[in-house]
């Protein structure tokens, strides 16, 4: 799809006239404007949509002059003083404004809110769906398209709460079911060989998230005085996390859900782990200037580079331990933690309130498969069930009877 020209035209009492022009199918089309900043916004909106849609948009605008447009609607939504949008905090709030921004907004922004239909709803579906992300250039996942979809939905919900449209155009409607990542599952000894090459100020950093299942932003935020090496067995408390402030960098708040507030007992290779206490206010985990670990400076500045030499095999076989096959982030630490509960045998409801899940259904979406002996278990009940079944029906036909 190629970007349409901007040129001039002046008429015989000497005005210009700003015309936008694009060959469509091999035929040109074109659209004239009095204001060259309109003419602008037309040109950007056909060369990311398409010259039809940007018409269809153009043309709705004309209709509903009074309506406020996706955009607008959007911001009022989500401004904490509309009152439309509740229990959430203002971090989240600009969150969902830079995601409606590079997503949604980008097809749909500049249509009336009532002059949006199904048919347009799917046409950023399907434009969304061949995004490529910055960091992989891949395109954007499945459930990346299903999260801006949501925003969409609840807003357009809203508007209908509100009488300006008689129903949500993006309700149900169809994401392609793309290639999701699944969670990667460490072994004891594939943990160690990350153990054994991560630098040493990060040894207790990683032995306490593979050995609590906490959250990055619960571990970086966990300080002195909540942590209690004197129980049995010691515990520490989670009751803060690092969210995204306003204005960017992060600020303490709750944990993600009520659950999410809870004791976590520690064993003790992870508690002494943890070092020598500081203050009580101090870090458990602070960067080199004391302040909070940025995950995303950690993420590129350590992690990858760890992963990389735990996959080296000349340098595995340097630190007596075998190279890593597999590629973890972060977060799986937390997957392997619960990994290795259940296959102890750990039931799934205690997982769940150790992982601070809301809901058991996240637990078992997430983990019920790595059950030990499920399948076993379950053939077991099926085959006791039906044990005598197959020997009363030869007994009621005969040894050589067929069976019709």
């Amino acid at each position: 799809m190629g970007t349409p020209s901007l040129g001039t035209r002046t008429l015989a009492d000497g005005t210009v006239r700003f015309r936008v022009q694009q060959r469509v199918n091999g035929r040109p089309q074109q659209k004239t404007f009095v204001h060259v900043e309109g003419a602008k916004q037309f040109r950007a909106l056909a060369g990311r949509v398409g010259w039809e849609h940007a018409v269809a948009v153009l043309e709705a605008r004309a209709r509903e002059s009074s309506m406020p447009t996706l955009r607008e609607w959007v911001v009022q939504y989500l401004d904490a003083d509309s009152g439309m949008l509740t229990g959430v905090e203002d971090g989240t709030r600009d969150d969902y404004q830079r995601a409606a921004e590079r997503s949604f907004l980008q097809v749909l922004g500049d249509m009336p809110v009532d002059a949006i239909t199904k048919a347009d709803v799917g046409r950023w579906v399907t434009w969304q769906e061949k995004q490529l992300t910055q960091a992989t250039k891949k395109p954007v996942s499945m459930k990346t398209v299903q999260n801006y979809h949501s925003i969409l939905s609840a807003a357009m919900r809203v508007a209908v709460e509100h009488k300006l449209r008689n129903d949500n155009p993006a309700w149900k409607t169809r994401i392609t079911r793309g290639e999701k990542r699944d969670g990667v599952f460490l072994s004891a000894d594939e943990f160690a060989t990350i153990l054994a090459l991560a630098p040493a100020r990060y040894e207790g950093l990683l032995l306490f998230l593979a050995g609590t299942g906490c959250r990055w932003g619960e571990a970086t935020a966990l300080t002195w005085d909540r942590v209690d090496l004197d129980s049995s067995p010691p515990t520490v408390r989670i009751d803060r996390a690092w969210k995204r402030a306003p204005r960017g960098g992060s600020i303490l708040k709750q944990p993600k859900s009520k659950r999410s507030k809870r004791t976590v007992s520690m064993s003790a290779d992870v508690a002494h782990a943890l070092g020598t206490p500081g203050d009580p206010e101090e870090l458990v985990f602070p960067s080199r200037t004391g302040r909070a670990i940025n995950h995303r400076s950690f993420r590129s500045n350590v992690w990858i580079p760890l992963i990389a030499r735990a996959q080296d095999p000349e340098l595995c076989l340097e630190a007596g331990v075998r190279p890593l096959k597999k590629s973890p982030n972060p977060h799986d630490l937390r997957h392997t933690h619960a990994s290795w509960l259940i296959a102890s045998g750990v039931p799934l409801p205690f997982v769940q309130a150790r992982l601070g899940h809301e809901s058991i259904t996240t637990t078992v979406n997430t983990y019920g498969h790595l059950q030990p002996d499920a399948h076993q278990q379950m053939s077991d009940a099926i085959g006791a069930t039906l044990s005598g079944v197959r020997p009363l029906r030869r007994a009621l036909n005969g040894p050589g009877d067929k069976v019709t």
